[in-house]
């Protein structure tokens, strides 16, 4: 489950996917990158499973710093269209 506030709904590799996907579609092998970055993400996610629910805010900058070591295009973008991002100087992966 995927908690946002008080709202819970259920946690959609298939989304997560779609969203590296687009950051990473400058690339050549978007396809290829955003399935072994997804892989990647969803590893570092496990680790931070609490109470069998993720935050969205976790989701999200998990997500940010395993692009931005990747390609700091795709981080860049996947930023822009992420507003918890805001204020990363104070977050540590």
């Amino acid at each position: 489950m995927v908690i946002d506030g008080k709202r819970h709904e259920p946690f959609s590799r298939d989304r997560l996917f779609i969203s590296v996907y687009t950051s990473c579609r400058h690339r050549k092998t978007a396809l290829e990158d955003a399935t072994a970055l997804t892989e990647t993400i969803l590893s570092k996610l496990y680790t931070k499973i609490n109470d069998a629910s993720l935050t969205l805010d976790e989701i999200t900058k998990t997500t940010y710093f395993v692009l931005e070591h990747f390609d700091l295009p795709s981080a860049t973008h996947y930023r822009a269209y992420h507003p918890l991002l805001a204020d990363l100087s104070q977050i540590k992966p």
